[in-house]
């Protein structure tokens, strides 16, 4: 993985292309923005990392299988938490909704999908110590 420092709480701090053309989009991004892009070492997933002047700060991913219903692609951005699951009670109590539960991602740490009350998705992220 190309560099990456631990975001503070409240940062954004990843963004991630789900792509249904993974090929396609990976060529456009590349020649329009020089983006290098590399598979990621910490996950077996078909998961490209965004590195820009040799940081890394975002991913590509194919969105396969029934679990993405008939959603277009779309860019995702994550903010940065101390804790996932306070953070998703701290959602809902304040009128925003869970669109997937707090899950582990292995080697990268706890996330979440969520939306706002207006109904505007974006993700949660919990990054474990050693990540990077």
């Amino acid at each position: 993985m190309a560099d990456y420092e631990i975001p503070k709480a409240g940062e954004i701090c990843w963004r991630e292309l789900r792509t249904k053309d993974l090929g396609a989009a990976m060529n456009f991004y590349t020649e329009l923005f020089g983006w290098e892009l590399s598979q990621t070492k910490i996950s077996p997933m078909d998961y490209k990392e965004i590195v820009h002047n040799g940081t890394a700060n975002g991913g590509m991913m194919p969105m396969e299988g029934e679990d993405w219903g008939g959603a277009p692609s779309h860019w995702a951005n994550y903010i940065a938490v101390d804790s996932a699951d306070e953070t998703v009670a701290k959602i809902t109590e304040n009128g925003g909704s869970i669109r997937v539960p707090p899950f582990d991602a292995p080697g990268v740490g706890r996330m979440a999908m969520v939306a706002d009350p207006s109904g505007a998705d974006f993700a949660i992220i919990q990054f474990e110590q050693q990540y990077g």
